[in-house]
């Protein structure tokens, strides 16, 4: 609209900000759950959960479990954001409640009514598809993250099945979810010189699968996320590890994703 005079289509400024929403947050294609979703919103009002899973199951063999499920709804009922970009998007609820299932929500399904924009919807969803399909398809274990692909804070929120999401302050550096038991550690590799003393940690890899992790400052053994790390194994939580090499990226703000890690036993060393 800005630089090409003889673009002609005008969208009104609900289906700009879904547009824009769908092209900042799934677009990317580090989850195929959402994208193929939109697809059948295309074709389908109503029933949409239970066709998602039947898709899913029959085309990617892929399992929506109860979290998984929960964290879908929420990211497309506008509930998982945090206040701030809920507020921004206030305008993209996708879906309403349905009995037992889930439909188009009646803001969605009046964009939906127009041509233009559906047109523009399916070829951002099949872009997103695309881009799924060569670089997020090939899952580590059971998560759907890759390894050495990189992720933002909000993208391992979403991508770990969280109810909602976390603003970087309150994950600072790890954050224990009780509900999906996921234990995400963020690691800036490189510490720039003039932080605190109280954040300036020292971890580091000493091998090439092997990292000293260092807690939060103010954190003794008996601390319930040292002890949710040091016994994650038979509490059944999952440490995730992402690691960038420092915050000068500006742009991206995100981390290189290198798998789940478990406690040695070793005594770590702790800032206070």
């Amino acid at each position: 609209m800005k630089y090409e005079k003889e673009y002609t289509i005008r969208l009104s400024e609900d289906e700009e900000k879904a547009i824009e929403f769908i092209s900042k947050k799934l677009a990317s294609g580090k989850r195929i759950h959402e994208l193929e979703l939109l697809k059948r919103t295309l074709q389908y009002h109503h029933g949409i959960i239970g066709r998602l899973q039947k898709h899913l199951s029959e085309k990617y063999h892929c399992e929506m479990d109860e979290h998984c499920t929960e964290n879908v709804i929420n990211m497309m009922t506008n509930e998982f954001s945090t206040s701030a970009a809920k507020k921004t998007y206030a305008q993209c609820v996708f879906l309403k409640k349905e009995q037992d299932d889930y439909g188009i929500s009646d803001v969605y399904g009046k964009m939906l009514e127009n041509p233009e924009f559906c047109a523009i919807l399916e070829e951002l969803v099949d872009f997103g598809i695309s881009r799924y399909k060569v670089n997020y398809s090939y899952h580590y274990q059971d998560t759907n993250l890759v390894l050495y692909q990189k992720y933002t804070y909000e993208d391992a929120c979403r991508l770990l099945n969280w109810e909602r999401n976390e603003v970087p302050l309150n994950i600072g550096g790890y954050k224990y979810d009780k509900k999906t038991k996921t234990f995400p550690i963020f690691i800036n590799y490189d510490k720039q010189d003039n932080i605190s003393d109280t954040t300036k940690y020292e971890d580091h890899f000493v091998a090439e699968n092997r990292l000293i992790a260092i807690s939060k400052s103010g954190r003794s053994m008996d601390s319930e996320d040292v002890q949710n790390f040091l016994k994650a194994t038979e509490r059944g939580i999952y440490v995730q590890l992402f690691v960038r090499k420092n915050k000068d990226d500006k742009i991206s703000k995100e981390f290189y994703y290198l798998g789940r890690v478990i406690a040695t036993g070793n005594l770590p060393v702790y800032c206070e």
